[in-house]
């Protein structure tokens, strides 16, 4: 793997022939002023530098040596941003010609403002490693005559504070979980002695993984990540809630209720209030069109449950002789004129229909409401997703949301009255705080 040590240069060459002979790698360039440039050749007599070719490996500062230079010359030397631009954009493109080559920054030499870019350049670029040449290692102020050596200088307290001040809180509050989990695998592979901090670390990344997985409605995943980690802080929160969904998520999944996913008794329509809660986060994301096809999900998720819990009723293959004996002769009628050999379907608007029959309470809700949410459907049946083209807006998600939300929200308000010992399933965290970890700072 090709090792590229980037130096910043400024007076004196003595430190940087330290730096280069203790690392020995396979090319180095030189970051420097027009003044300190000449300098490289009191390097390059005392260190031998492996296929040096100076226009590629002598990045120049612009600097304004005199008045009657012109305006075009820009004193970047002085400028913070210009040096900060000037150090990404070298960085960049030594990544570009040396793909998954190891890159150090050795900011020993040179003004502040060369410096300073030049570090910040290399702890945002997260890969890079960072170094001093110093000739008291216990010391990083040590002034650099005589004998020195590099030592690498730790970024992962200043990439840990950025993380949880500035990127988990803007990745958290759009429900960007694998996002999120990324970034904290990132500052993990930074070297660091601080184990307290890798730990949290470590139980942070988890617990993204998990809620990853849930967003994704992987259950599975989800609830075993959570399970293994054994934080009894996480049951009220977490691990309850979760198991509520899976335990009405088998009411109508075969194979999670066969393979005895772990789960928990609730009041029934939790993997509804899941839906809603997941239609919330997408539109959070900006995401309307993936938002409101879990709208509609909820509602044909909602009927199945509910004629599935009270009749046993399975929509995608009725079986008449469930159902009360005033109903059975026109369900058989209904299958007969459907043409379908051995099985009856029943869509969305005629399931609601047969809980209505049935005298249900959010049957009875629906035939209340039936024309105005068939009506608010429309918007839906337009979109890409469904069986048109139209684009799903702010707009329509709201519009969506003030007609279904509602109508659904009472659904589940029924079988929680009817449960009685199941709380609402709240949102998933979009904080911290709500994972119990603190801000490291």
């Amino acid at each position: 793997m090709t090792h590229v040590l980037i130096v910043s240069l400024g007076n004196s060459p003595e430190p940087i022939v330290n730096c280069i002979t203790s690392l020995r790698p396979d090319r180095v360039v030189f970051f420097c002023s027009q003044l300190s440039k000449d300098n490289i050749n009191a390097v390059r007599r005392q260190v031998h530098l492996p296929a040096f070719q100076e226009d590629q490996d002598v990045v120049v500062l612009q600097q304004r040596l005199s008045a009657k230079q012109g305006e075009e010359v820009i004193n970047e030397l002085d400028q913070l941003d210009r040096v900060y631009i000037r150090a990404c954009a070298l960085i960049a493109d030594l990544r570009q010609h040396h793909p998954g080559c190891t890159i150090t920054v050795d900011y020993t030499g040179g003004t502040k403002t060369m410096t300073t870019g030049l570090a910040m350049a290399a702890i945002d670029d997260g890969s890079t490693l960072l170094s001093v040449t110093v000739s008291d290692r216990s010391n990083l102020m040590t002034p650099t005559s005589g004998y020195s050596v590099p030592v690498l200088v730790s970024t992962a307290a200043i990439q840990s504070r950025r993380l949880f001040e500035q990127e988990l809180p803007l990745l958290l509050g759009r429900f960007d979980y694998e996002a999120a989990r990324q970034a904290v695998r990132r500052i993990l592979q930074i070297p660091s002695e601080d184990a307290p901090t890798k730990r949290q670390l470590q139980r942070l990344e988890d617990l993204l993984a998990a809620l990853d997985a849930w967003d994704r409605f992987d259950h599975r995943r989800a609830i075993e990540v959570i399970e293994r980690l054994g934080d009894r802080s996480l049951d009220q929160r977490l691990l309850f809630p979760l198991k509520r969904v899976i335990g009405s998520r088998c009411l109508l999944d075969q194979e999670a209720a066969q393979q005895r996913w772990p789960a928990m008794k609730g009041h029934g329509l939790e993997a509804v209030e899941d839906l809603l809660r997941n239609a919330e986060r997408r539109a959070a994301q900006d995401r309307y069109d993936d938002a409101v096809g879990r709208l509609y999900r909820a509602m044909e998720l909602t009927e199945q449950i509910l004629l599935k819990k009270t009749a046993g009723i399975d929509t995608a293959d009725v079986d008449s002789e469930k159902l009360p004996p005033q109903l059975q002769d026109g369900y058989r009628r209904k299958k007969a004129a459907s043409g379908e050999h051995g099985s009856l379907k029943l869509g969305l608007m005629q399931s609601y229909d047969l809980l209505a029959e049935l005298e249900h309470p959010v049957g009875l809700s629906w035939q209340a409401q039936r024309s105005r949410i068939q009506d608010c459907l429309k918007t839906r049946n337009h979109s890409l997703f469904a069986h048109g083209f139209s684009p799903i807006s702010y707009g329509d998600w709201t519009h969506l949301l003030a007609t279904l939300g509602p109508f659904l929200q009472e659904a589940i308000d029924v079988s929680i009255h009817r449960s009685r010992d199941a709380p609402p399933l709240q949102q998933l965290p979009s904080a911290l705080i709500e994972l119990s970890v603190k801000v490291q700072c």
